[in-house]
């Protein structure tokens, strides 16, 4: 598949809420090209957010995984800041703001995760209103 049939495949599993594919599309597409990588790394951001989601709800549902589950959401929310910090790094000016609010909505998603960890979520919390503010701010300004 070309550059762009890559990306056009994980938006399309995007659509259809197939994250965890969409994830690796958008992966296989910055490794053969670089045009519009940034978008690549926000989309993967968001989708490996959603995986961690979904995880995280499937050790609600299935306590005698809960562990397993856990584990697996807190490596997809670790991608999901990976990803989203350098999107933000490679973005063009006007979509920082449309970043920030993802980043914020991670470190909303890694704070549940750290309560059902039985961590304190408050530095993530605070975070994620810094990065509330700056998106608001950007998305002011662009």
């Amino acid at each position: 598949m070309t550059y762009d049939e890559l990306i056009a495949t994980a938006d399309e599993h995007y659509a259809d809420g197939r994250y965890k594919e969409a994830h690796i599309e958008y992966g296989q597409a910055i490794s053969v090209g670089s045009a519009r990588n940034h978008y690549c790394r926000h989309m993967r951001g968001i989708c490996s957010r959603h995986v961690a989601e979904e995880r995280m709800q499937k050790a609600l549902d299935r306590p005698e995984q809960r562990q397993d589950y856990l584990d697996q959401a807190a490596r997809w929310l670790a991608k999901s800041e990976a990803n989203l910090d350098s999107a933000f790094d490679e973005s063009p000016e006007i979509q920082l703001g449309h970043i920030r609010l993802e980043q914020a909505r991670t470190e909303e998603a890694i704070a549940r995760f750290m309560e059902m960890s039985g961590g304190n979520p408050e530095r993530r919390l605070t975070a994620a209103r810094t990065f509330h503010e700056e998106s608001a701010e950007l998305l002011a300004h662009a």
